[in-house]
């Protein structure tokens, strides 16, 4: 395959660039990382890696000024830090994958996001938002209560006794969360059904397309949810988009179109949904710069090549900051 003759800049975390750079990445962080950086080296003629630390900046002008087409932003993903850097990508000029500070900020808030899905249309779960000194007088949810952090993506904070009965066993997760991430806790009220992690790509003129699907089994079926410790029984299958029934493969890439628009996230996004014995499809998150690996049973089942070539195009598309 004949390389593209482009600039790109391969941003991630600074704590993984020696690994990824030695050859032996030891994390998975790094390990994923490391598949994206070696990929986009197959794919355009001049790739180099950026090492990106919170609090920190790096010359983006001097990267605009030598030619850098596009940023392959991977960096602080799920840090607070993430929405800034991004800012930072966009004040420098730059062109970056993924999306811009406000839709990073807004997806990363599980509140907010969600009230602005409800509004543009899509169902997410009935929540209640559990925040530190305050105690809800009445919480008006059916039990089992799934209760998570507010702002941690992902898994992050969500364990095995993160599903609960009663308002008391409620307060006291939440006080757990309060105490190790400090911020709000959400209470959701629990959907059974089948889970999936849908990738989502835009193409030219704003059209989503699903690049692939994760179909998580659990070891108590569809009961089950998935931890910040992976479990025995839990896994992810791979699927390719023409595996869903039509019907259901077009209501997934609306609803997806109709939450990327509410939030205003381009380029590419992870979904993840719920599908209840009534054929009902809940949004439980929009990650608008989801994690990236070739091995990804999401992002690699077409083949990892296309996927990032076609993230990096949706990016050139983009207007210039």
């Amino acid at each position: 395959m004949r390389k593209e003759r482009r600039f790109i800049i391969c941003a991630v975390d600074a704590d993984v660039v020696g690994q990824i750079r030695g050859g032996r990445p030891r994390w998975n962080r790094a390990r994923w990382d490391a598949s994206v950086y070696h990929t986009l080296q197959n794919l355009y003629t001049r790739v180099e890696l950026l090492g990106v630390e919170g609090g920190t900046v790096p010359d983006l002008r001097a990267l605009k000024e030598a030619g850098a087409a596009v940023v392959f932003n991977l960096a602080l993903s799920v840090t607070p830090w993430e929405a800034a850097f991004a800012a930072c990508v966009e004040l420098a000029g730059l062109r970056s994958t993924g999306s811009g500070m406000l839709a990073l900020a807004l997806s990363n808030d599980k509140i907010r996001s969600r009230l602005l899905l409800s509004a543009a249309g899509v169902r997410v779960p009935r929540f209640v938002v559990l925040r530190q000194g305050e105690r809800p007088a009445r919480i008006d949810l059916t039990p089992p209560v799934i209760v998570k952090p507010a702002y941690q993506g992902s898994s992050f904070g969500i364990s095995t006794d993160s599903v609960v009965m009663t308002r008391s066993e409620m307060i006291a997760r939440a006080r757990r969360i309060w105490a190790r991430f400090g911020e709000p806790a959400i209470g959701d009220e629990f959907v059974q059904g089948r889970e999936m992690r849908v990738g989502l790509i835009e193409g030219r003129g704003g059209a989503w397309t699903i690049a692939g699907l994760g179909d998580w089994s659990f070891p108590e079926d569809d009961k089950g949810f998935r931890t910040e410790r992976s479990r025995k029984g839990q896994r992810m299958k791979s699927l390719r988009a023409n595996q869903l029934p039509t019907n259901l493969r077009k209501e997934i890439t609306a609803i997806g179109r109709t939450a990327c628009d509410a939030l205003g996230v381009r380029g590419y996004a992870s979904l993840d949904v719920r599908i209840d014995q009534f054929g009902r499809i809940t949004v439980l998150e929009l990650n608008a710069n989801p994690g990236l690996s070739s091995d990804s049973p999401v992002w690699g089942v077409r083949g990892f090549d296309l996927t990032l070539r076609q993230i990096v195009d949706a990016a050139l598309r983009s207007p210039r900051p």
